[in-house]
């Protein structure tokens, strides 16, 4: 790697975890260039050569996000080794855990500290309709037995509020761990887990 590709990708990540810190502490918001320069330990100059300002900062990192969360549905091959939707599901899971596990900080940041309160809808937007594609492409198509939307509402909601909830623990499970977790939701209804004494 180039020593200038290095040095870029460095003040990048500082500026990234300082504006996670900031929007943890005063909500994204209240926060100023200032605010991140000087948590990140750079002069303004330097911020303004990667970003026009914060929104500017903000959107460059969801838009990443989206891009990566769409990508993983194209990596590998999944659309094309995927033989039936638990073998989609599986994929997915293990894939989509691993992921947000590495970006849990931002991923809190944006939902739970006062981030971007569109960023988790976008999320599931793109999920809806990725996972409806990759559906569409093995030949499965939803019941008609309450209206789409509900499901899709139901289905992806779900997963990311478990995802939420998983991020957000102290000690949270495996990636691996938690993507067998979410594959035993998809496989049963709620009524299944309750087990009488």
């Amino acid at each position: 790697m180039h020593q200038n590709d290095l040095r870029v990708r460095k003040t990048r990540a500082k500026i990234k975890k300082a504006l996670i810190e900031t929007i943890n502490e005063k909500g994204f918001g209240n926060l100023t260039v200032s605010d991140i320069t000087e948590r990140a330990g750079i002069n303004r100059g330097t911020f303004y050569i990667h970003y026009k300002g914060k929104q500017d900062l903000l959107e460059q990192l969801e838009e990443a996000i989206y891009s990566d969360i769409i990508q993983l549905f194209h990596d590998n091959g999944t659309i094309y080794s995927a033989t039936s939707y638990e073998d989609l599901n599986r994929q997915f899971f293990q894939k989509f855990s691993a992921y947000i596990y590495g970006e849990r900080d931002f991923i809190l940041a944006m939902v739970l500290g006062n981030g971007d309160p569109m960023f988790y809808h976008k999320i599931k937007q793109i999920l809806i309709r990725e996972l409806l594609k990759r559906m569409e492409y093995l030949g499965i198509k939803m019941s008609d037995e309450i209206p789409h939307e509900y499901i899709e509402e139901y289905a992806i909601g779900s997963m990311l509020n478990l995802s939420i909830y998983w991020l957000e623990k102290d000690n949270p499970e495996p990636p691996n761990e938690f993507a067998k977790i979410m594959m035993r939701t998809r496989t049963k209804a709620p009524l299944a887990f309750a087990v009488k004494e």
